[in-house]
């Protein structure tokens, strides 16, 4: 005679046969409400978006092909991508192709620099280095091409030349990233150190360039002094002539600064029942002092007022060595890539600069380090 089986009790086997499918309901509801926090995103709808997160905090805000930080870019929907930011988005995290949110904001164009590529990169510096699956870097789609080193260095293979700059690119990236992180943590030391003045800086340009006109001279006209004496007098009276001019133009910008500044200020103490107006300008950056910043006109562009990258990269080149002498025109091209670099131009002015100015100001300062990139790629 047969042992009947043993009587299983009716709360134990509906806990085993119920405990799967309570796992799977529970993920199915987890991929619903994350579907429509991004639906609420995508209509606007962030208080919503806000409110269904904090009911939910186990949601995953980084889900969706493409992840919510590359939508808000891509649709140029910057309270979103603040939103996002601010519930812990990892703008380091990679699509199917690759691509984090770096990527793309770079390929946004300069209008989307201030508002959307800034944040990410304050937030993960990390991620300027992160190569997406056609091996670009965020810095690369927006065209900061590296300096090249030297004339001898051309015969090197070209991947190792491109490996040796990202990684200088990357080491220079955290160093500036450091020294600013620095300078907030130390108050003192940063009023301590002031700023470069547009007089000092025009002086300085002078200075180097009449320096750099007297060597050329000097090694030109060793050989053939004789027959270029009157030539060589006419180039130096026309030398100190640009001098003085270019000395009476930064002489009198900065009087029109001195003068818009007092004007400024004379208004506001004419009406002191105005109230400061809100927005981006209605509290200026540490260390500098309220009337003081540059706006577009005032930066000192290669060409005055700014204007067209091109014809200002045309300048540079046309104040540098000529065309004849490669070498000394590479090392050239190389100063000035390196000085007006965005990330370089950024760390040094940014303080300097109103606010509202700083994307056209970036865009312009992008578009013509690409345009001497280029100068530097024709003379190879």
């Amino acid at each position: 005679m047969s042992n009947p089986s043993p009587k299983v009790p009716e709360g134990e086997a509906s806990t085993s046969v119920c405990r799967p499918k309570s796992s799977m309901a529970s993920t199915s509801r987890r991929q619903r409400r994350e579907r429509r926090f991004r639906r609420y995103l995508s209509a606007g709808r962030l208080v919503r978006a806000q409110a269904l997160l904090q009911r939910h905090p186990g949601l995953d805000v980084d889900a969706g092909q493409p992840p919510p930080l590359h939508r808000a870019c891509a649709r140029h929907n910057a309270p979103a991508l603040c939103l996002l930011l601010r519930l812990g988005a990892d703008p380091a995290h990679q699509d199917r192709h690759g691509d984090t949110a770096l990527h793309a904001a770079a390929r946004q164009g300069p209008d989307a620099y201030t508002d959307f590529f800034l944040p990410l990169l304050s937030r993960c510096p990390s991620a300027m280095g992160i190569k997406n699956k056609d091996g670009e870097t965020p810095g690369q789609i927006l065209g900061w091409g590296p300096p090249w080193d030297s004339a001898d260095e051309e015969e090197e293979d070209e991947t190792s030349r491109e490996r040796e700059w990202r990684q200088k690119l990357q080491g220079e990236l955290e160093d500036e990233w450091q020294e600013v992180m620095g300078r907030f943590a130390d108050d003192a030391s940063q009023e301590a150190q002031e700023p470069e003045s547009f007089a000092a800086w025009s002086d300085r340009l002078a200075r180097e360039h009449a320096q750099k006109r007297q060597r050329q001279q000097h090694g030109a006209g060793g050989a053939c002094r004789p027959p270029q004496a009157e030539g060589s007098s006419h180039s130096w009276r026309q030398q100190e002539e640009e001098q003085r001019l270019f000395r009476e133009r930064a002489r009198a910008k900065e009087e029109e600064l001195r003068e818009s500044r007092a004007r400024r200020e004379q208004e506001a103490s004419s009406d002191p029942g105005l109230e400061p107006r809100a927005g981006p300008r209605a509290e200026p950056p540490r260390g500098a002092a309220r009337g003081s910043l540059w706006r577009f006109g005032d930066v000192p562009w290669p060409c005055p007022g700014g204007g067209d990258p091109e014809a200002m990269a045309a300048a540079l080149v046309a104040r540098g060595p000529p065309l004849e002498e490669q070498g000394a025109l590479r090392r050239y091209l190389r100063v000035q890539q390196v000085r007006w670099h965005p990330d370089r131009f950024l760390q040094r002015f940014r303080s300097q600069i109103e606010t509202w100015e700083l994307g056209r100001v970036m865009g312009a300062v992008t578009a013509l380090s690409q345009a001497l990139n280029r100068h530097a790629e024709a003379l190879k």
